[in-house]
């Protein structure tokens, strides 16, 4: 089934595309392709990753079994923008301690936006279908605020607020790039 891109350009589906690619090629094309451009200046200068307090995870209804490890990935560019992602991650998944396991994170970090999703399907396989899925959600949240942001003519800080304090208070476990 084609999916149909402005100026007349599609792009086959395949299931092993990925929905961040499609969102691309949509992207790359649209009327808000100013956000494409942005995406190509836009670097990452920080990866935090917050692993939540057993008691916060209780109050979200975060985890399954009581051996999750639930928290908050959070990367920062060099425009103010902050992508967020909440995260749940079965113990199996983890080799080693959560440190360890973030780590393939921070090659990624001085990267551009478009470079980050380059690397990250690259790495698919590698890091597996927790760890892409959360990389890739977090740049898209990225992705989409930038949109956001040009749509509504406004700063793209407006967009970015997030409650550090907060966070920190029910934090166990704090990394960062």
């Amino acid at each position: 089934m084609p999916i149909t891109i402005p100026n007349n350009e599609t792009a086959e589906y395949h299931q092993d595309i990925h929905p961040l690619r499609i969102a691309l090629l949509n992207l790359k094309k649209s009327a808000i392709g100013l956000s494409f451009e942005s995406s190509q200046q836009c670097k990452i200068t920080r990866i935090e990753c917050f692993r939540f307090d057993s008691k916060h995870t209780e109050k979200l209804q975060l985890g399954h079994g009581t051996d999750d490890i639930c928290g908050l990935i959070a990367i920062s560019t060099n425009t103010g923008a902050v992508g967020l992602r909440e995260f749940e991650i079965p113990c199996n998944c983890l080799r080693s301690d959560l440190t360890m396991w973030a780590a393939p994170f921070q090659r990624i970090k001085g990267l551009t936006l478009t470079e980050s999703m380059n690397y990250s399907q690259l790495k698919q396989e590698a890091w597996g279908p927790v760890r892409f899925e959360l990389i890739e959600s977090a740049i898209m949240d990225i992705i989409k605020k930038n949109e956001l942001a040009l749509i509504n003519n406004k700063d793209q800080r407006y967009f970015y607020f997030w409650d550090r304090a907060y966070i920190f208070n029910h934090t166990q476990t704090y990394i960062s790039f």
